[in-house]
C-alpha cells in the first residue's frame, strides 16, 4: 500500500514538473512574439496616433505585468486541473487493481484509501458489496452443509425402525414361527416401527415446506382460545397415560381473535405437547396461558416437569437437538418438532422463546394480532 502511495505521488510530481516546464517555455515563446511585434510596429503606431497612450512605455509595462499575472493563474489552474485528472486516474487504476487481486479469490481483502481521498464512497460501496457477496456465498455453503447434515441424520434416524421391520418381517416371511401369538407381536412390532418412520417422514416434510422461502399461509382470524380448547382435547388420551391435566387460562378474556393459519397452528401445539409427553418427566400439568395486548398475543405452554439446564436451552430449536437425558434413552421422534414450530411461529411473524427453572419449564411465544402481508412486512423491517 506505502509503495503505491509513494509511486503514485512521484507520477504526480513529475507530471507537475513537465507541465510547469512547457507553460514556462510557452509563456516565454509568447513574450518573445509580442515584445517583438511590439517594437516592430511602434514606429506605425507613433506616426499614426501621435501621443496615443497605447505606445507609451507606461502601457507597454502595464500590459506585460498584467498579461504575466493573467498567464500564471491560467497556468496554475490549468496544471492543477491536469494533476487532478492524472490523481484520478491513478486512484482509479489502483481501485481496478485491488478489484482484480479480490476477483482472483481474496474475498477478505480490504481496499484500502485515505479518507480525503475522493474515491473513499466508491472504495466503500465496492467494500460493502464485496463483504456482501462474501456472506451470500458463506450463507449458501451453509444451507448446502445444512441441507447435508438433514440428510445425514435423517439416514440415520430412520435407518433403525427400517431395520427393525425387515428384521421381523424377515422372519414372518421364513414361516419359521409356529406361535400365531409370536407371530402377531412381530407383527405389531413391525408396524410400530412403520408408524415411526411415517411419523419421521412426515415431519421431514413439514419441516422443508416450512423453511421454503416462498411458504403462504392460510390465515383466518380465529379465535385462538377456543381452538387450544379443541387441541387440548384431541390430547386428553395422551395426557391421561402421563398423568398431566390441562389447564387453560385466557386473559382479558376467553375471545381472543387472531390472525393465524389453522392447520400449522394445531402444528405448533402438537409438537410443544407431543415435546412435554417424551422429555417432560414426571408431572401433573401442562397449562396454557393466553395474554392479548394491543398488538399481539402471548402463549406460554408451561409444565411442572424436569428442569432443562441453562446451557441447553439455546439449543432447544435446533433440528435433531436432544437434552443430554433424551440421548441416553430411546426416543422415536424426528428431533425435528421444536425446529417446526419456530419455523412456523417465524412465518406468522412472532418468536419463541424456553425458560426453565425449579417452578418448571415454559415455552413462550408471541404472535401479531393482524398478519401483515409480505410487502407491508418488507416495508416495516425497512423502516
Amino acid at each position: 500500500m506505502q509503495k503505491k502511495k509513494s509511486r503514485m505521488h512521484t507520477e504526480l510530481f513529475f507530471e507537475a514538473i513537465v507541465w510547469l516546464a512547457i507553460l514556462i517555455i510557452l509563456y516565454f515563446g509568447i513574450m518573445f512574439v509580442l515584445i517583438t511585434a511590439y517594437e516592430t510596429n511602434y514606429s506605425h503606431f507613433l506616426r499614426a496616433y501621435p501621443g496615443s497612450f497605447l505606445v507609451r512605455p507606461q502601457f507597454q509595462q502595464n500590459f506585460f505585468l498584467s498579461f504575466t499575472m493573467v498567464y500564471i493563474v491560467l497556468s496554475i489552474t490549468f496544471v492543477g486541473w491536469r494533476i487532478y485528472r492524472r490523481l484520478r486516474a491513478v486512484q482509479l487504476g489502483y481501485v481496478l487493481d485491488e478489484l482484480h487481486y479480490i476477483s482472483q479469490g481474496n474475498f477478505h481483502h480490504k481496499i484500502a484509501v485515505d479518507e480525503k481521498n475522493g474515491m473513499q464512497p466508491v472504495v466503500d460501496s465496492i467494500n460493502r458489496l464485496v463483504d456482501s457477496t462474501v456472506k451470500a456465498r458463506e450463507e449458501e455453503r451453509r444451507i448446502e452443509q445444512s441441507k447435508d447434515d438433514l440428510i445425514t441424520n435423517m439416514s440415520h434416524d430412520i435407518r433403525t425402525p427400517l431395520t427393525s421391520v425387515i428384521g421381523y418381517l424377515t422372519l414372518l416371511k421364513q414361516e419359521e414361527l409356529k406361535d400365531p401369538e409370536k407371530a402377531m407381536k412381530y407383527i405389531n412390532i413391525a408396524y410400530d416401527k412403520a408408524l415411526q418412520m411415517q411419523r419421521m417422514t412426515e415431519d421431514l416434510f413439514e419441516y422443508t415446506k416450512v423453511k421454503q422461502v416462498d411458504t403462504k399461509l392460510a390465515i383466518s382470524n380465529i379465535n385462538v382460545v377456543r381452538m387450544v380448547e379443541q387441541i387440548t382435547v384431541e390430547f386428553e388420551l395422551e395426557s391421561t397415560k402421563v398423568g398431566r391435566e390441562f389447564q387453560i387460562i385466557a386473559h382479558p378474556a376467553d375471545n381472543i381473535m387472531v390472525d393465524i393459519d389453522p392447520e400449522k397452528f394445531v402444528r405448533i401445539f402438537s409438537n410443544l405437547f407431543t415435546n412435554v409427553f417424551k422429555y417432560g418427566g414426571k408431572g401433573k400439568y401442562i397449562k396454557i396461558i393466553i395474554v392479548q395486548n394491543q398488538e399481539d398475543t402471548t402463549f406460554t405452554v408451561e409444565n411442572d416437569g424436569a428442569k432443562i439446564p441453562k446451557n441447553q436451552l439455546k439449543d432447544l430449536f435446533q433440528r435433531f437437538y436432544r437434552g443430554d437425558k433424551s440421548r441416553t434413552e430411546p426416543q422415536t421422534g424426528s428431533g425435528l418438532g421444536l425446529a417446526i414450530t419456530q419455523s412456523i411461529i417465524e412465518l406468522h411473524r412472532g418468536e419463541i422463546y424456553a425458560e426453565s427453572d425449579n417452578k418448571g419449564t415454559r415455552f413462550i411465544f408471541t404472535i401479531p394480532n393482524r398478519f401483515e402481508t409480505d410487502d407491508k412486512y418488507e416495508e416495516m423491517e425497512r423502516t
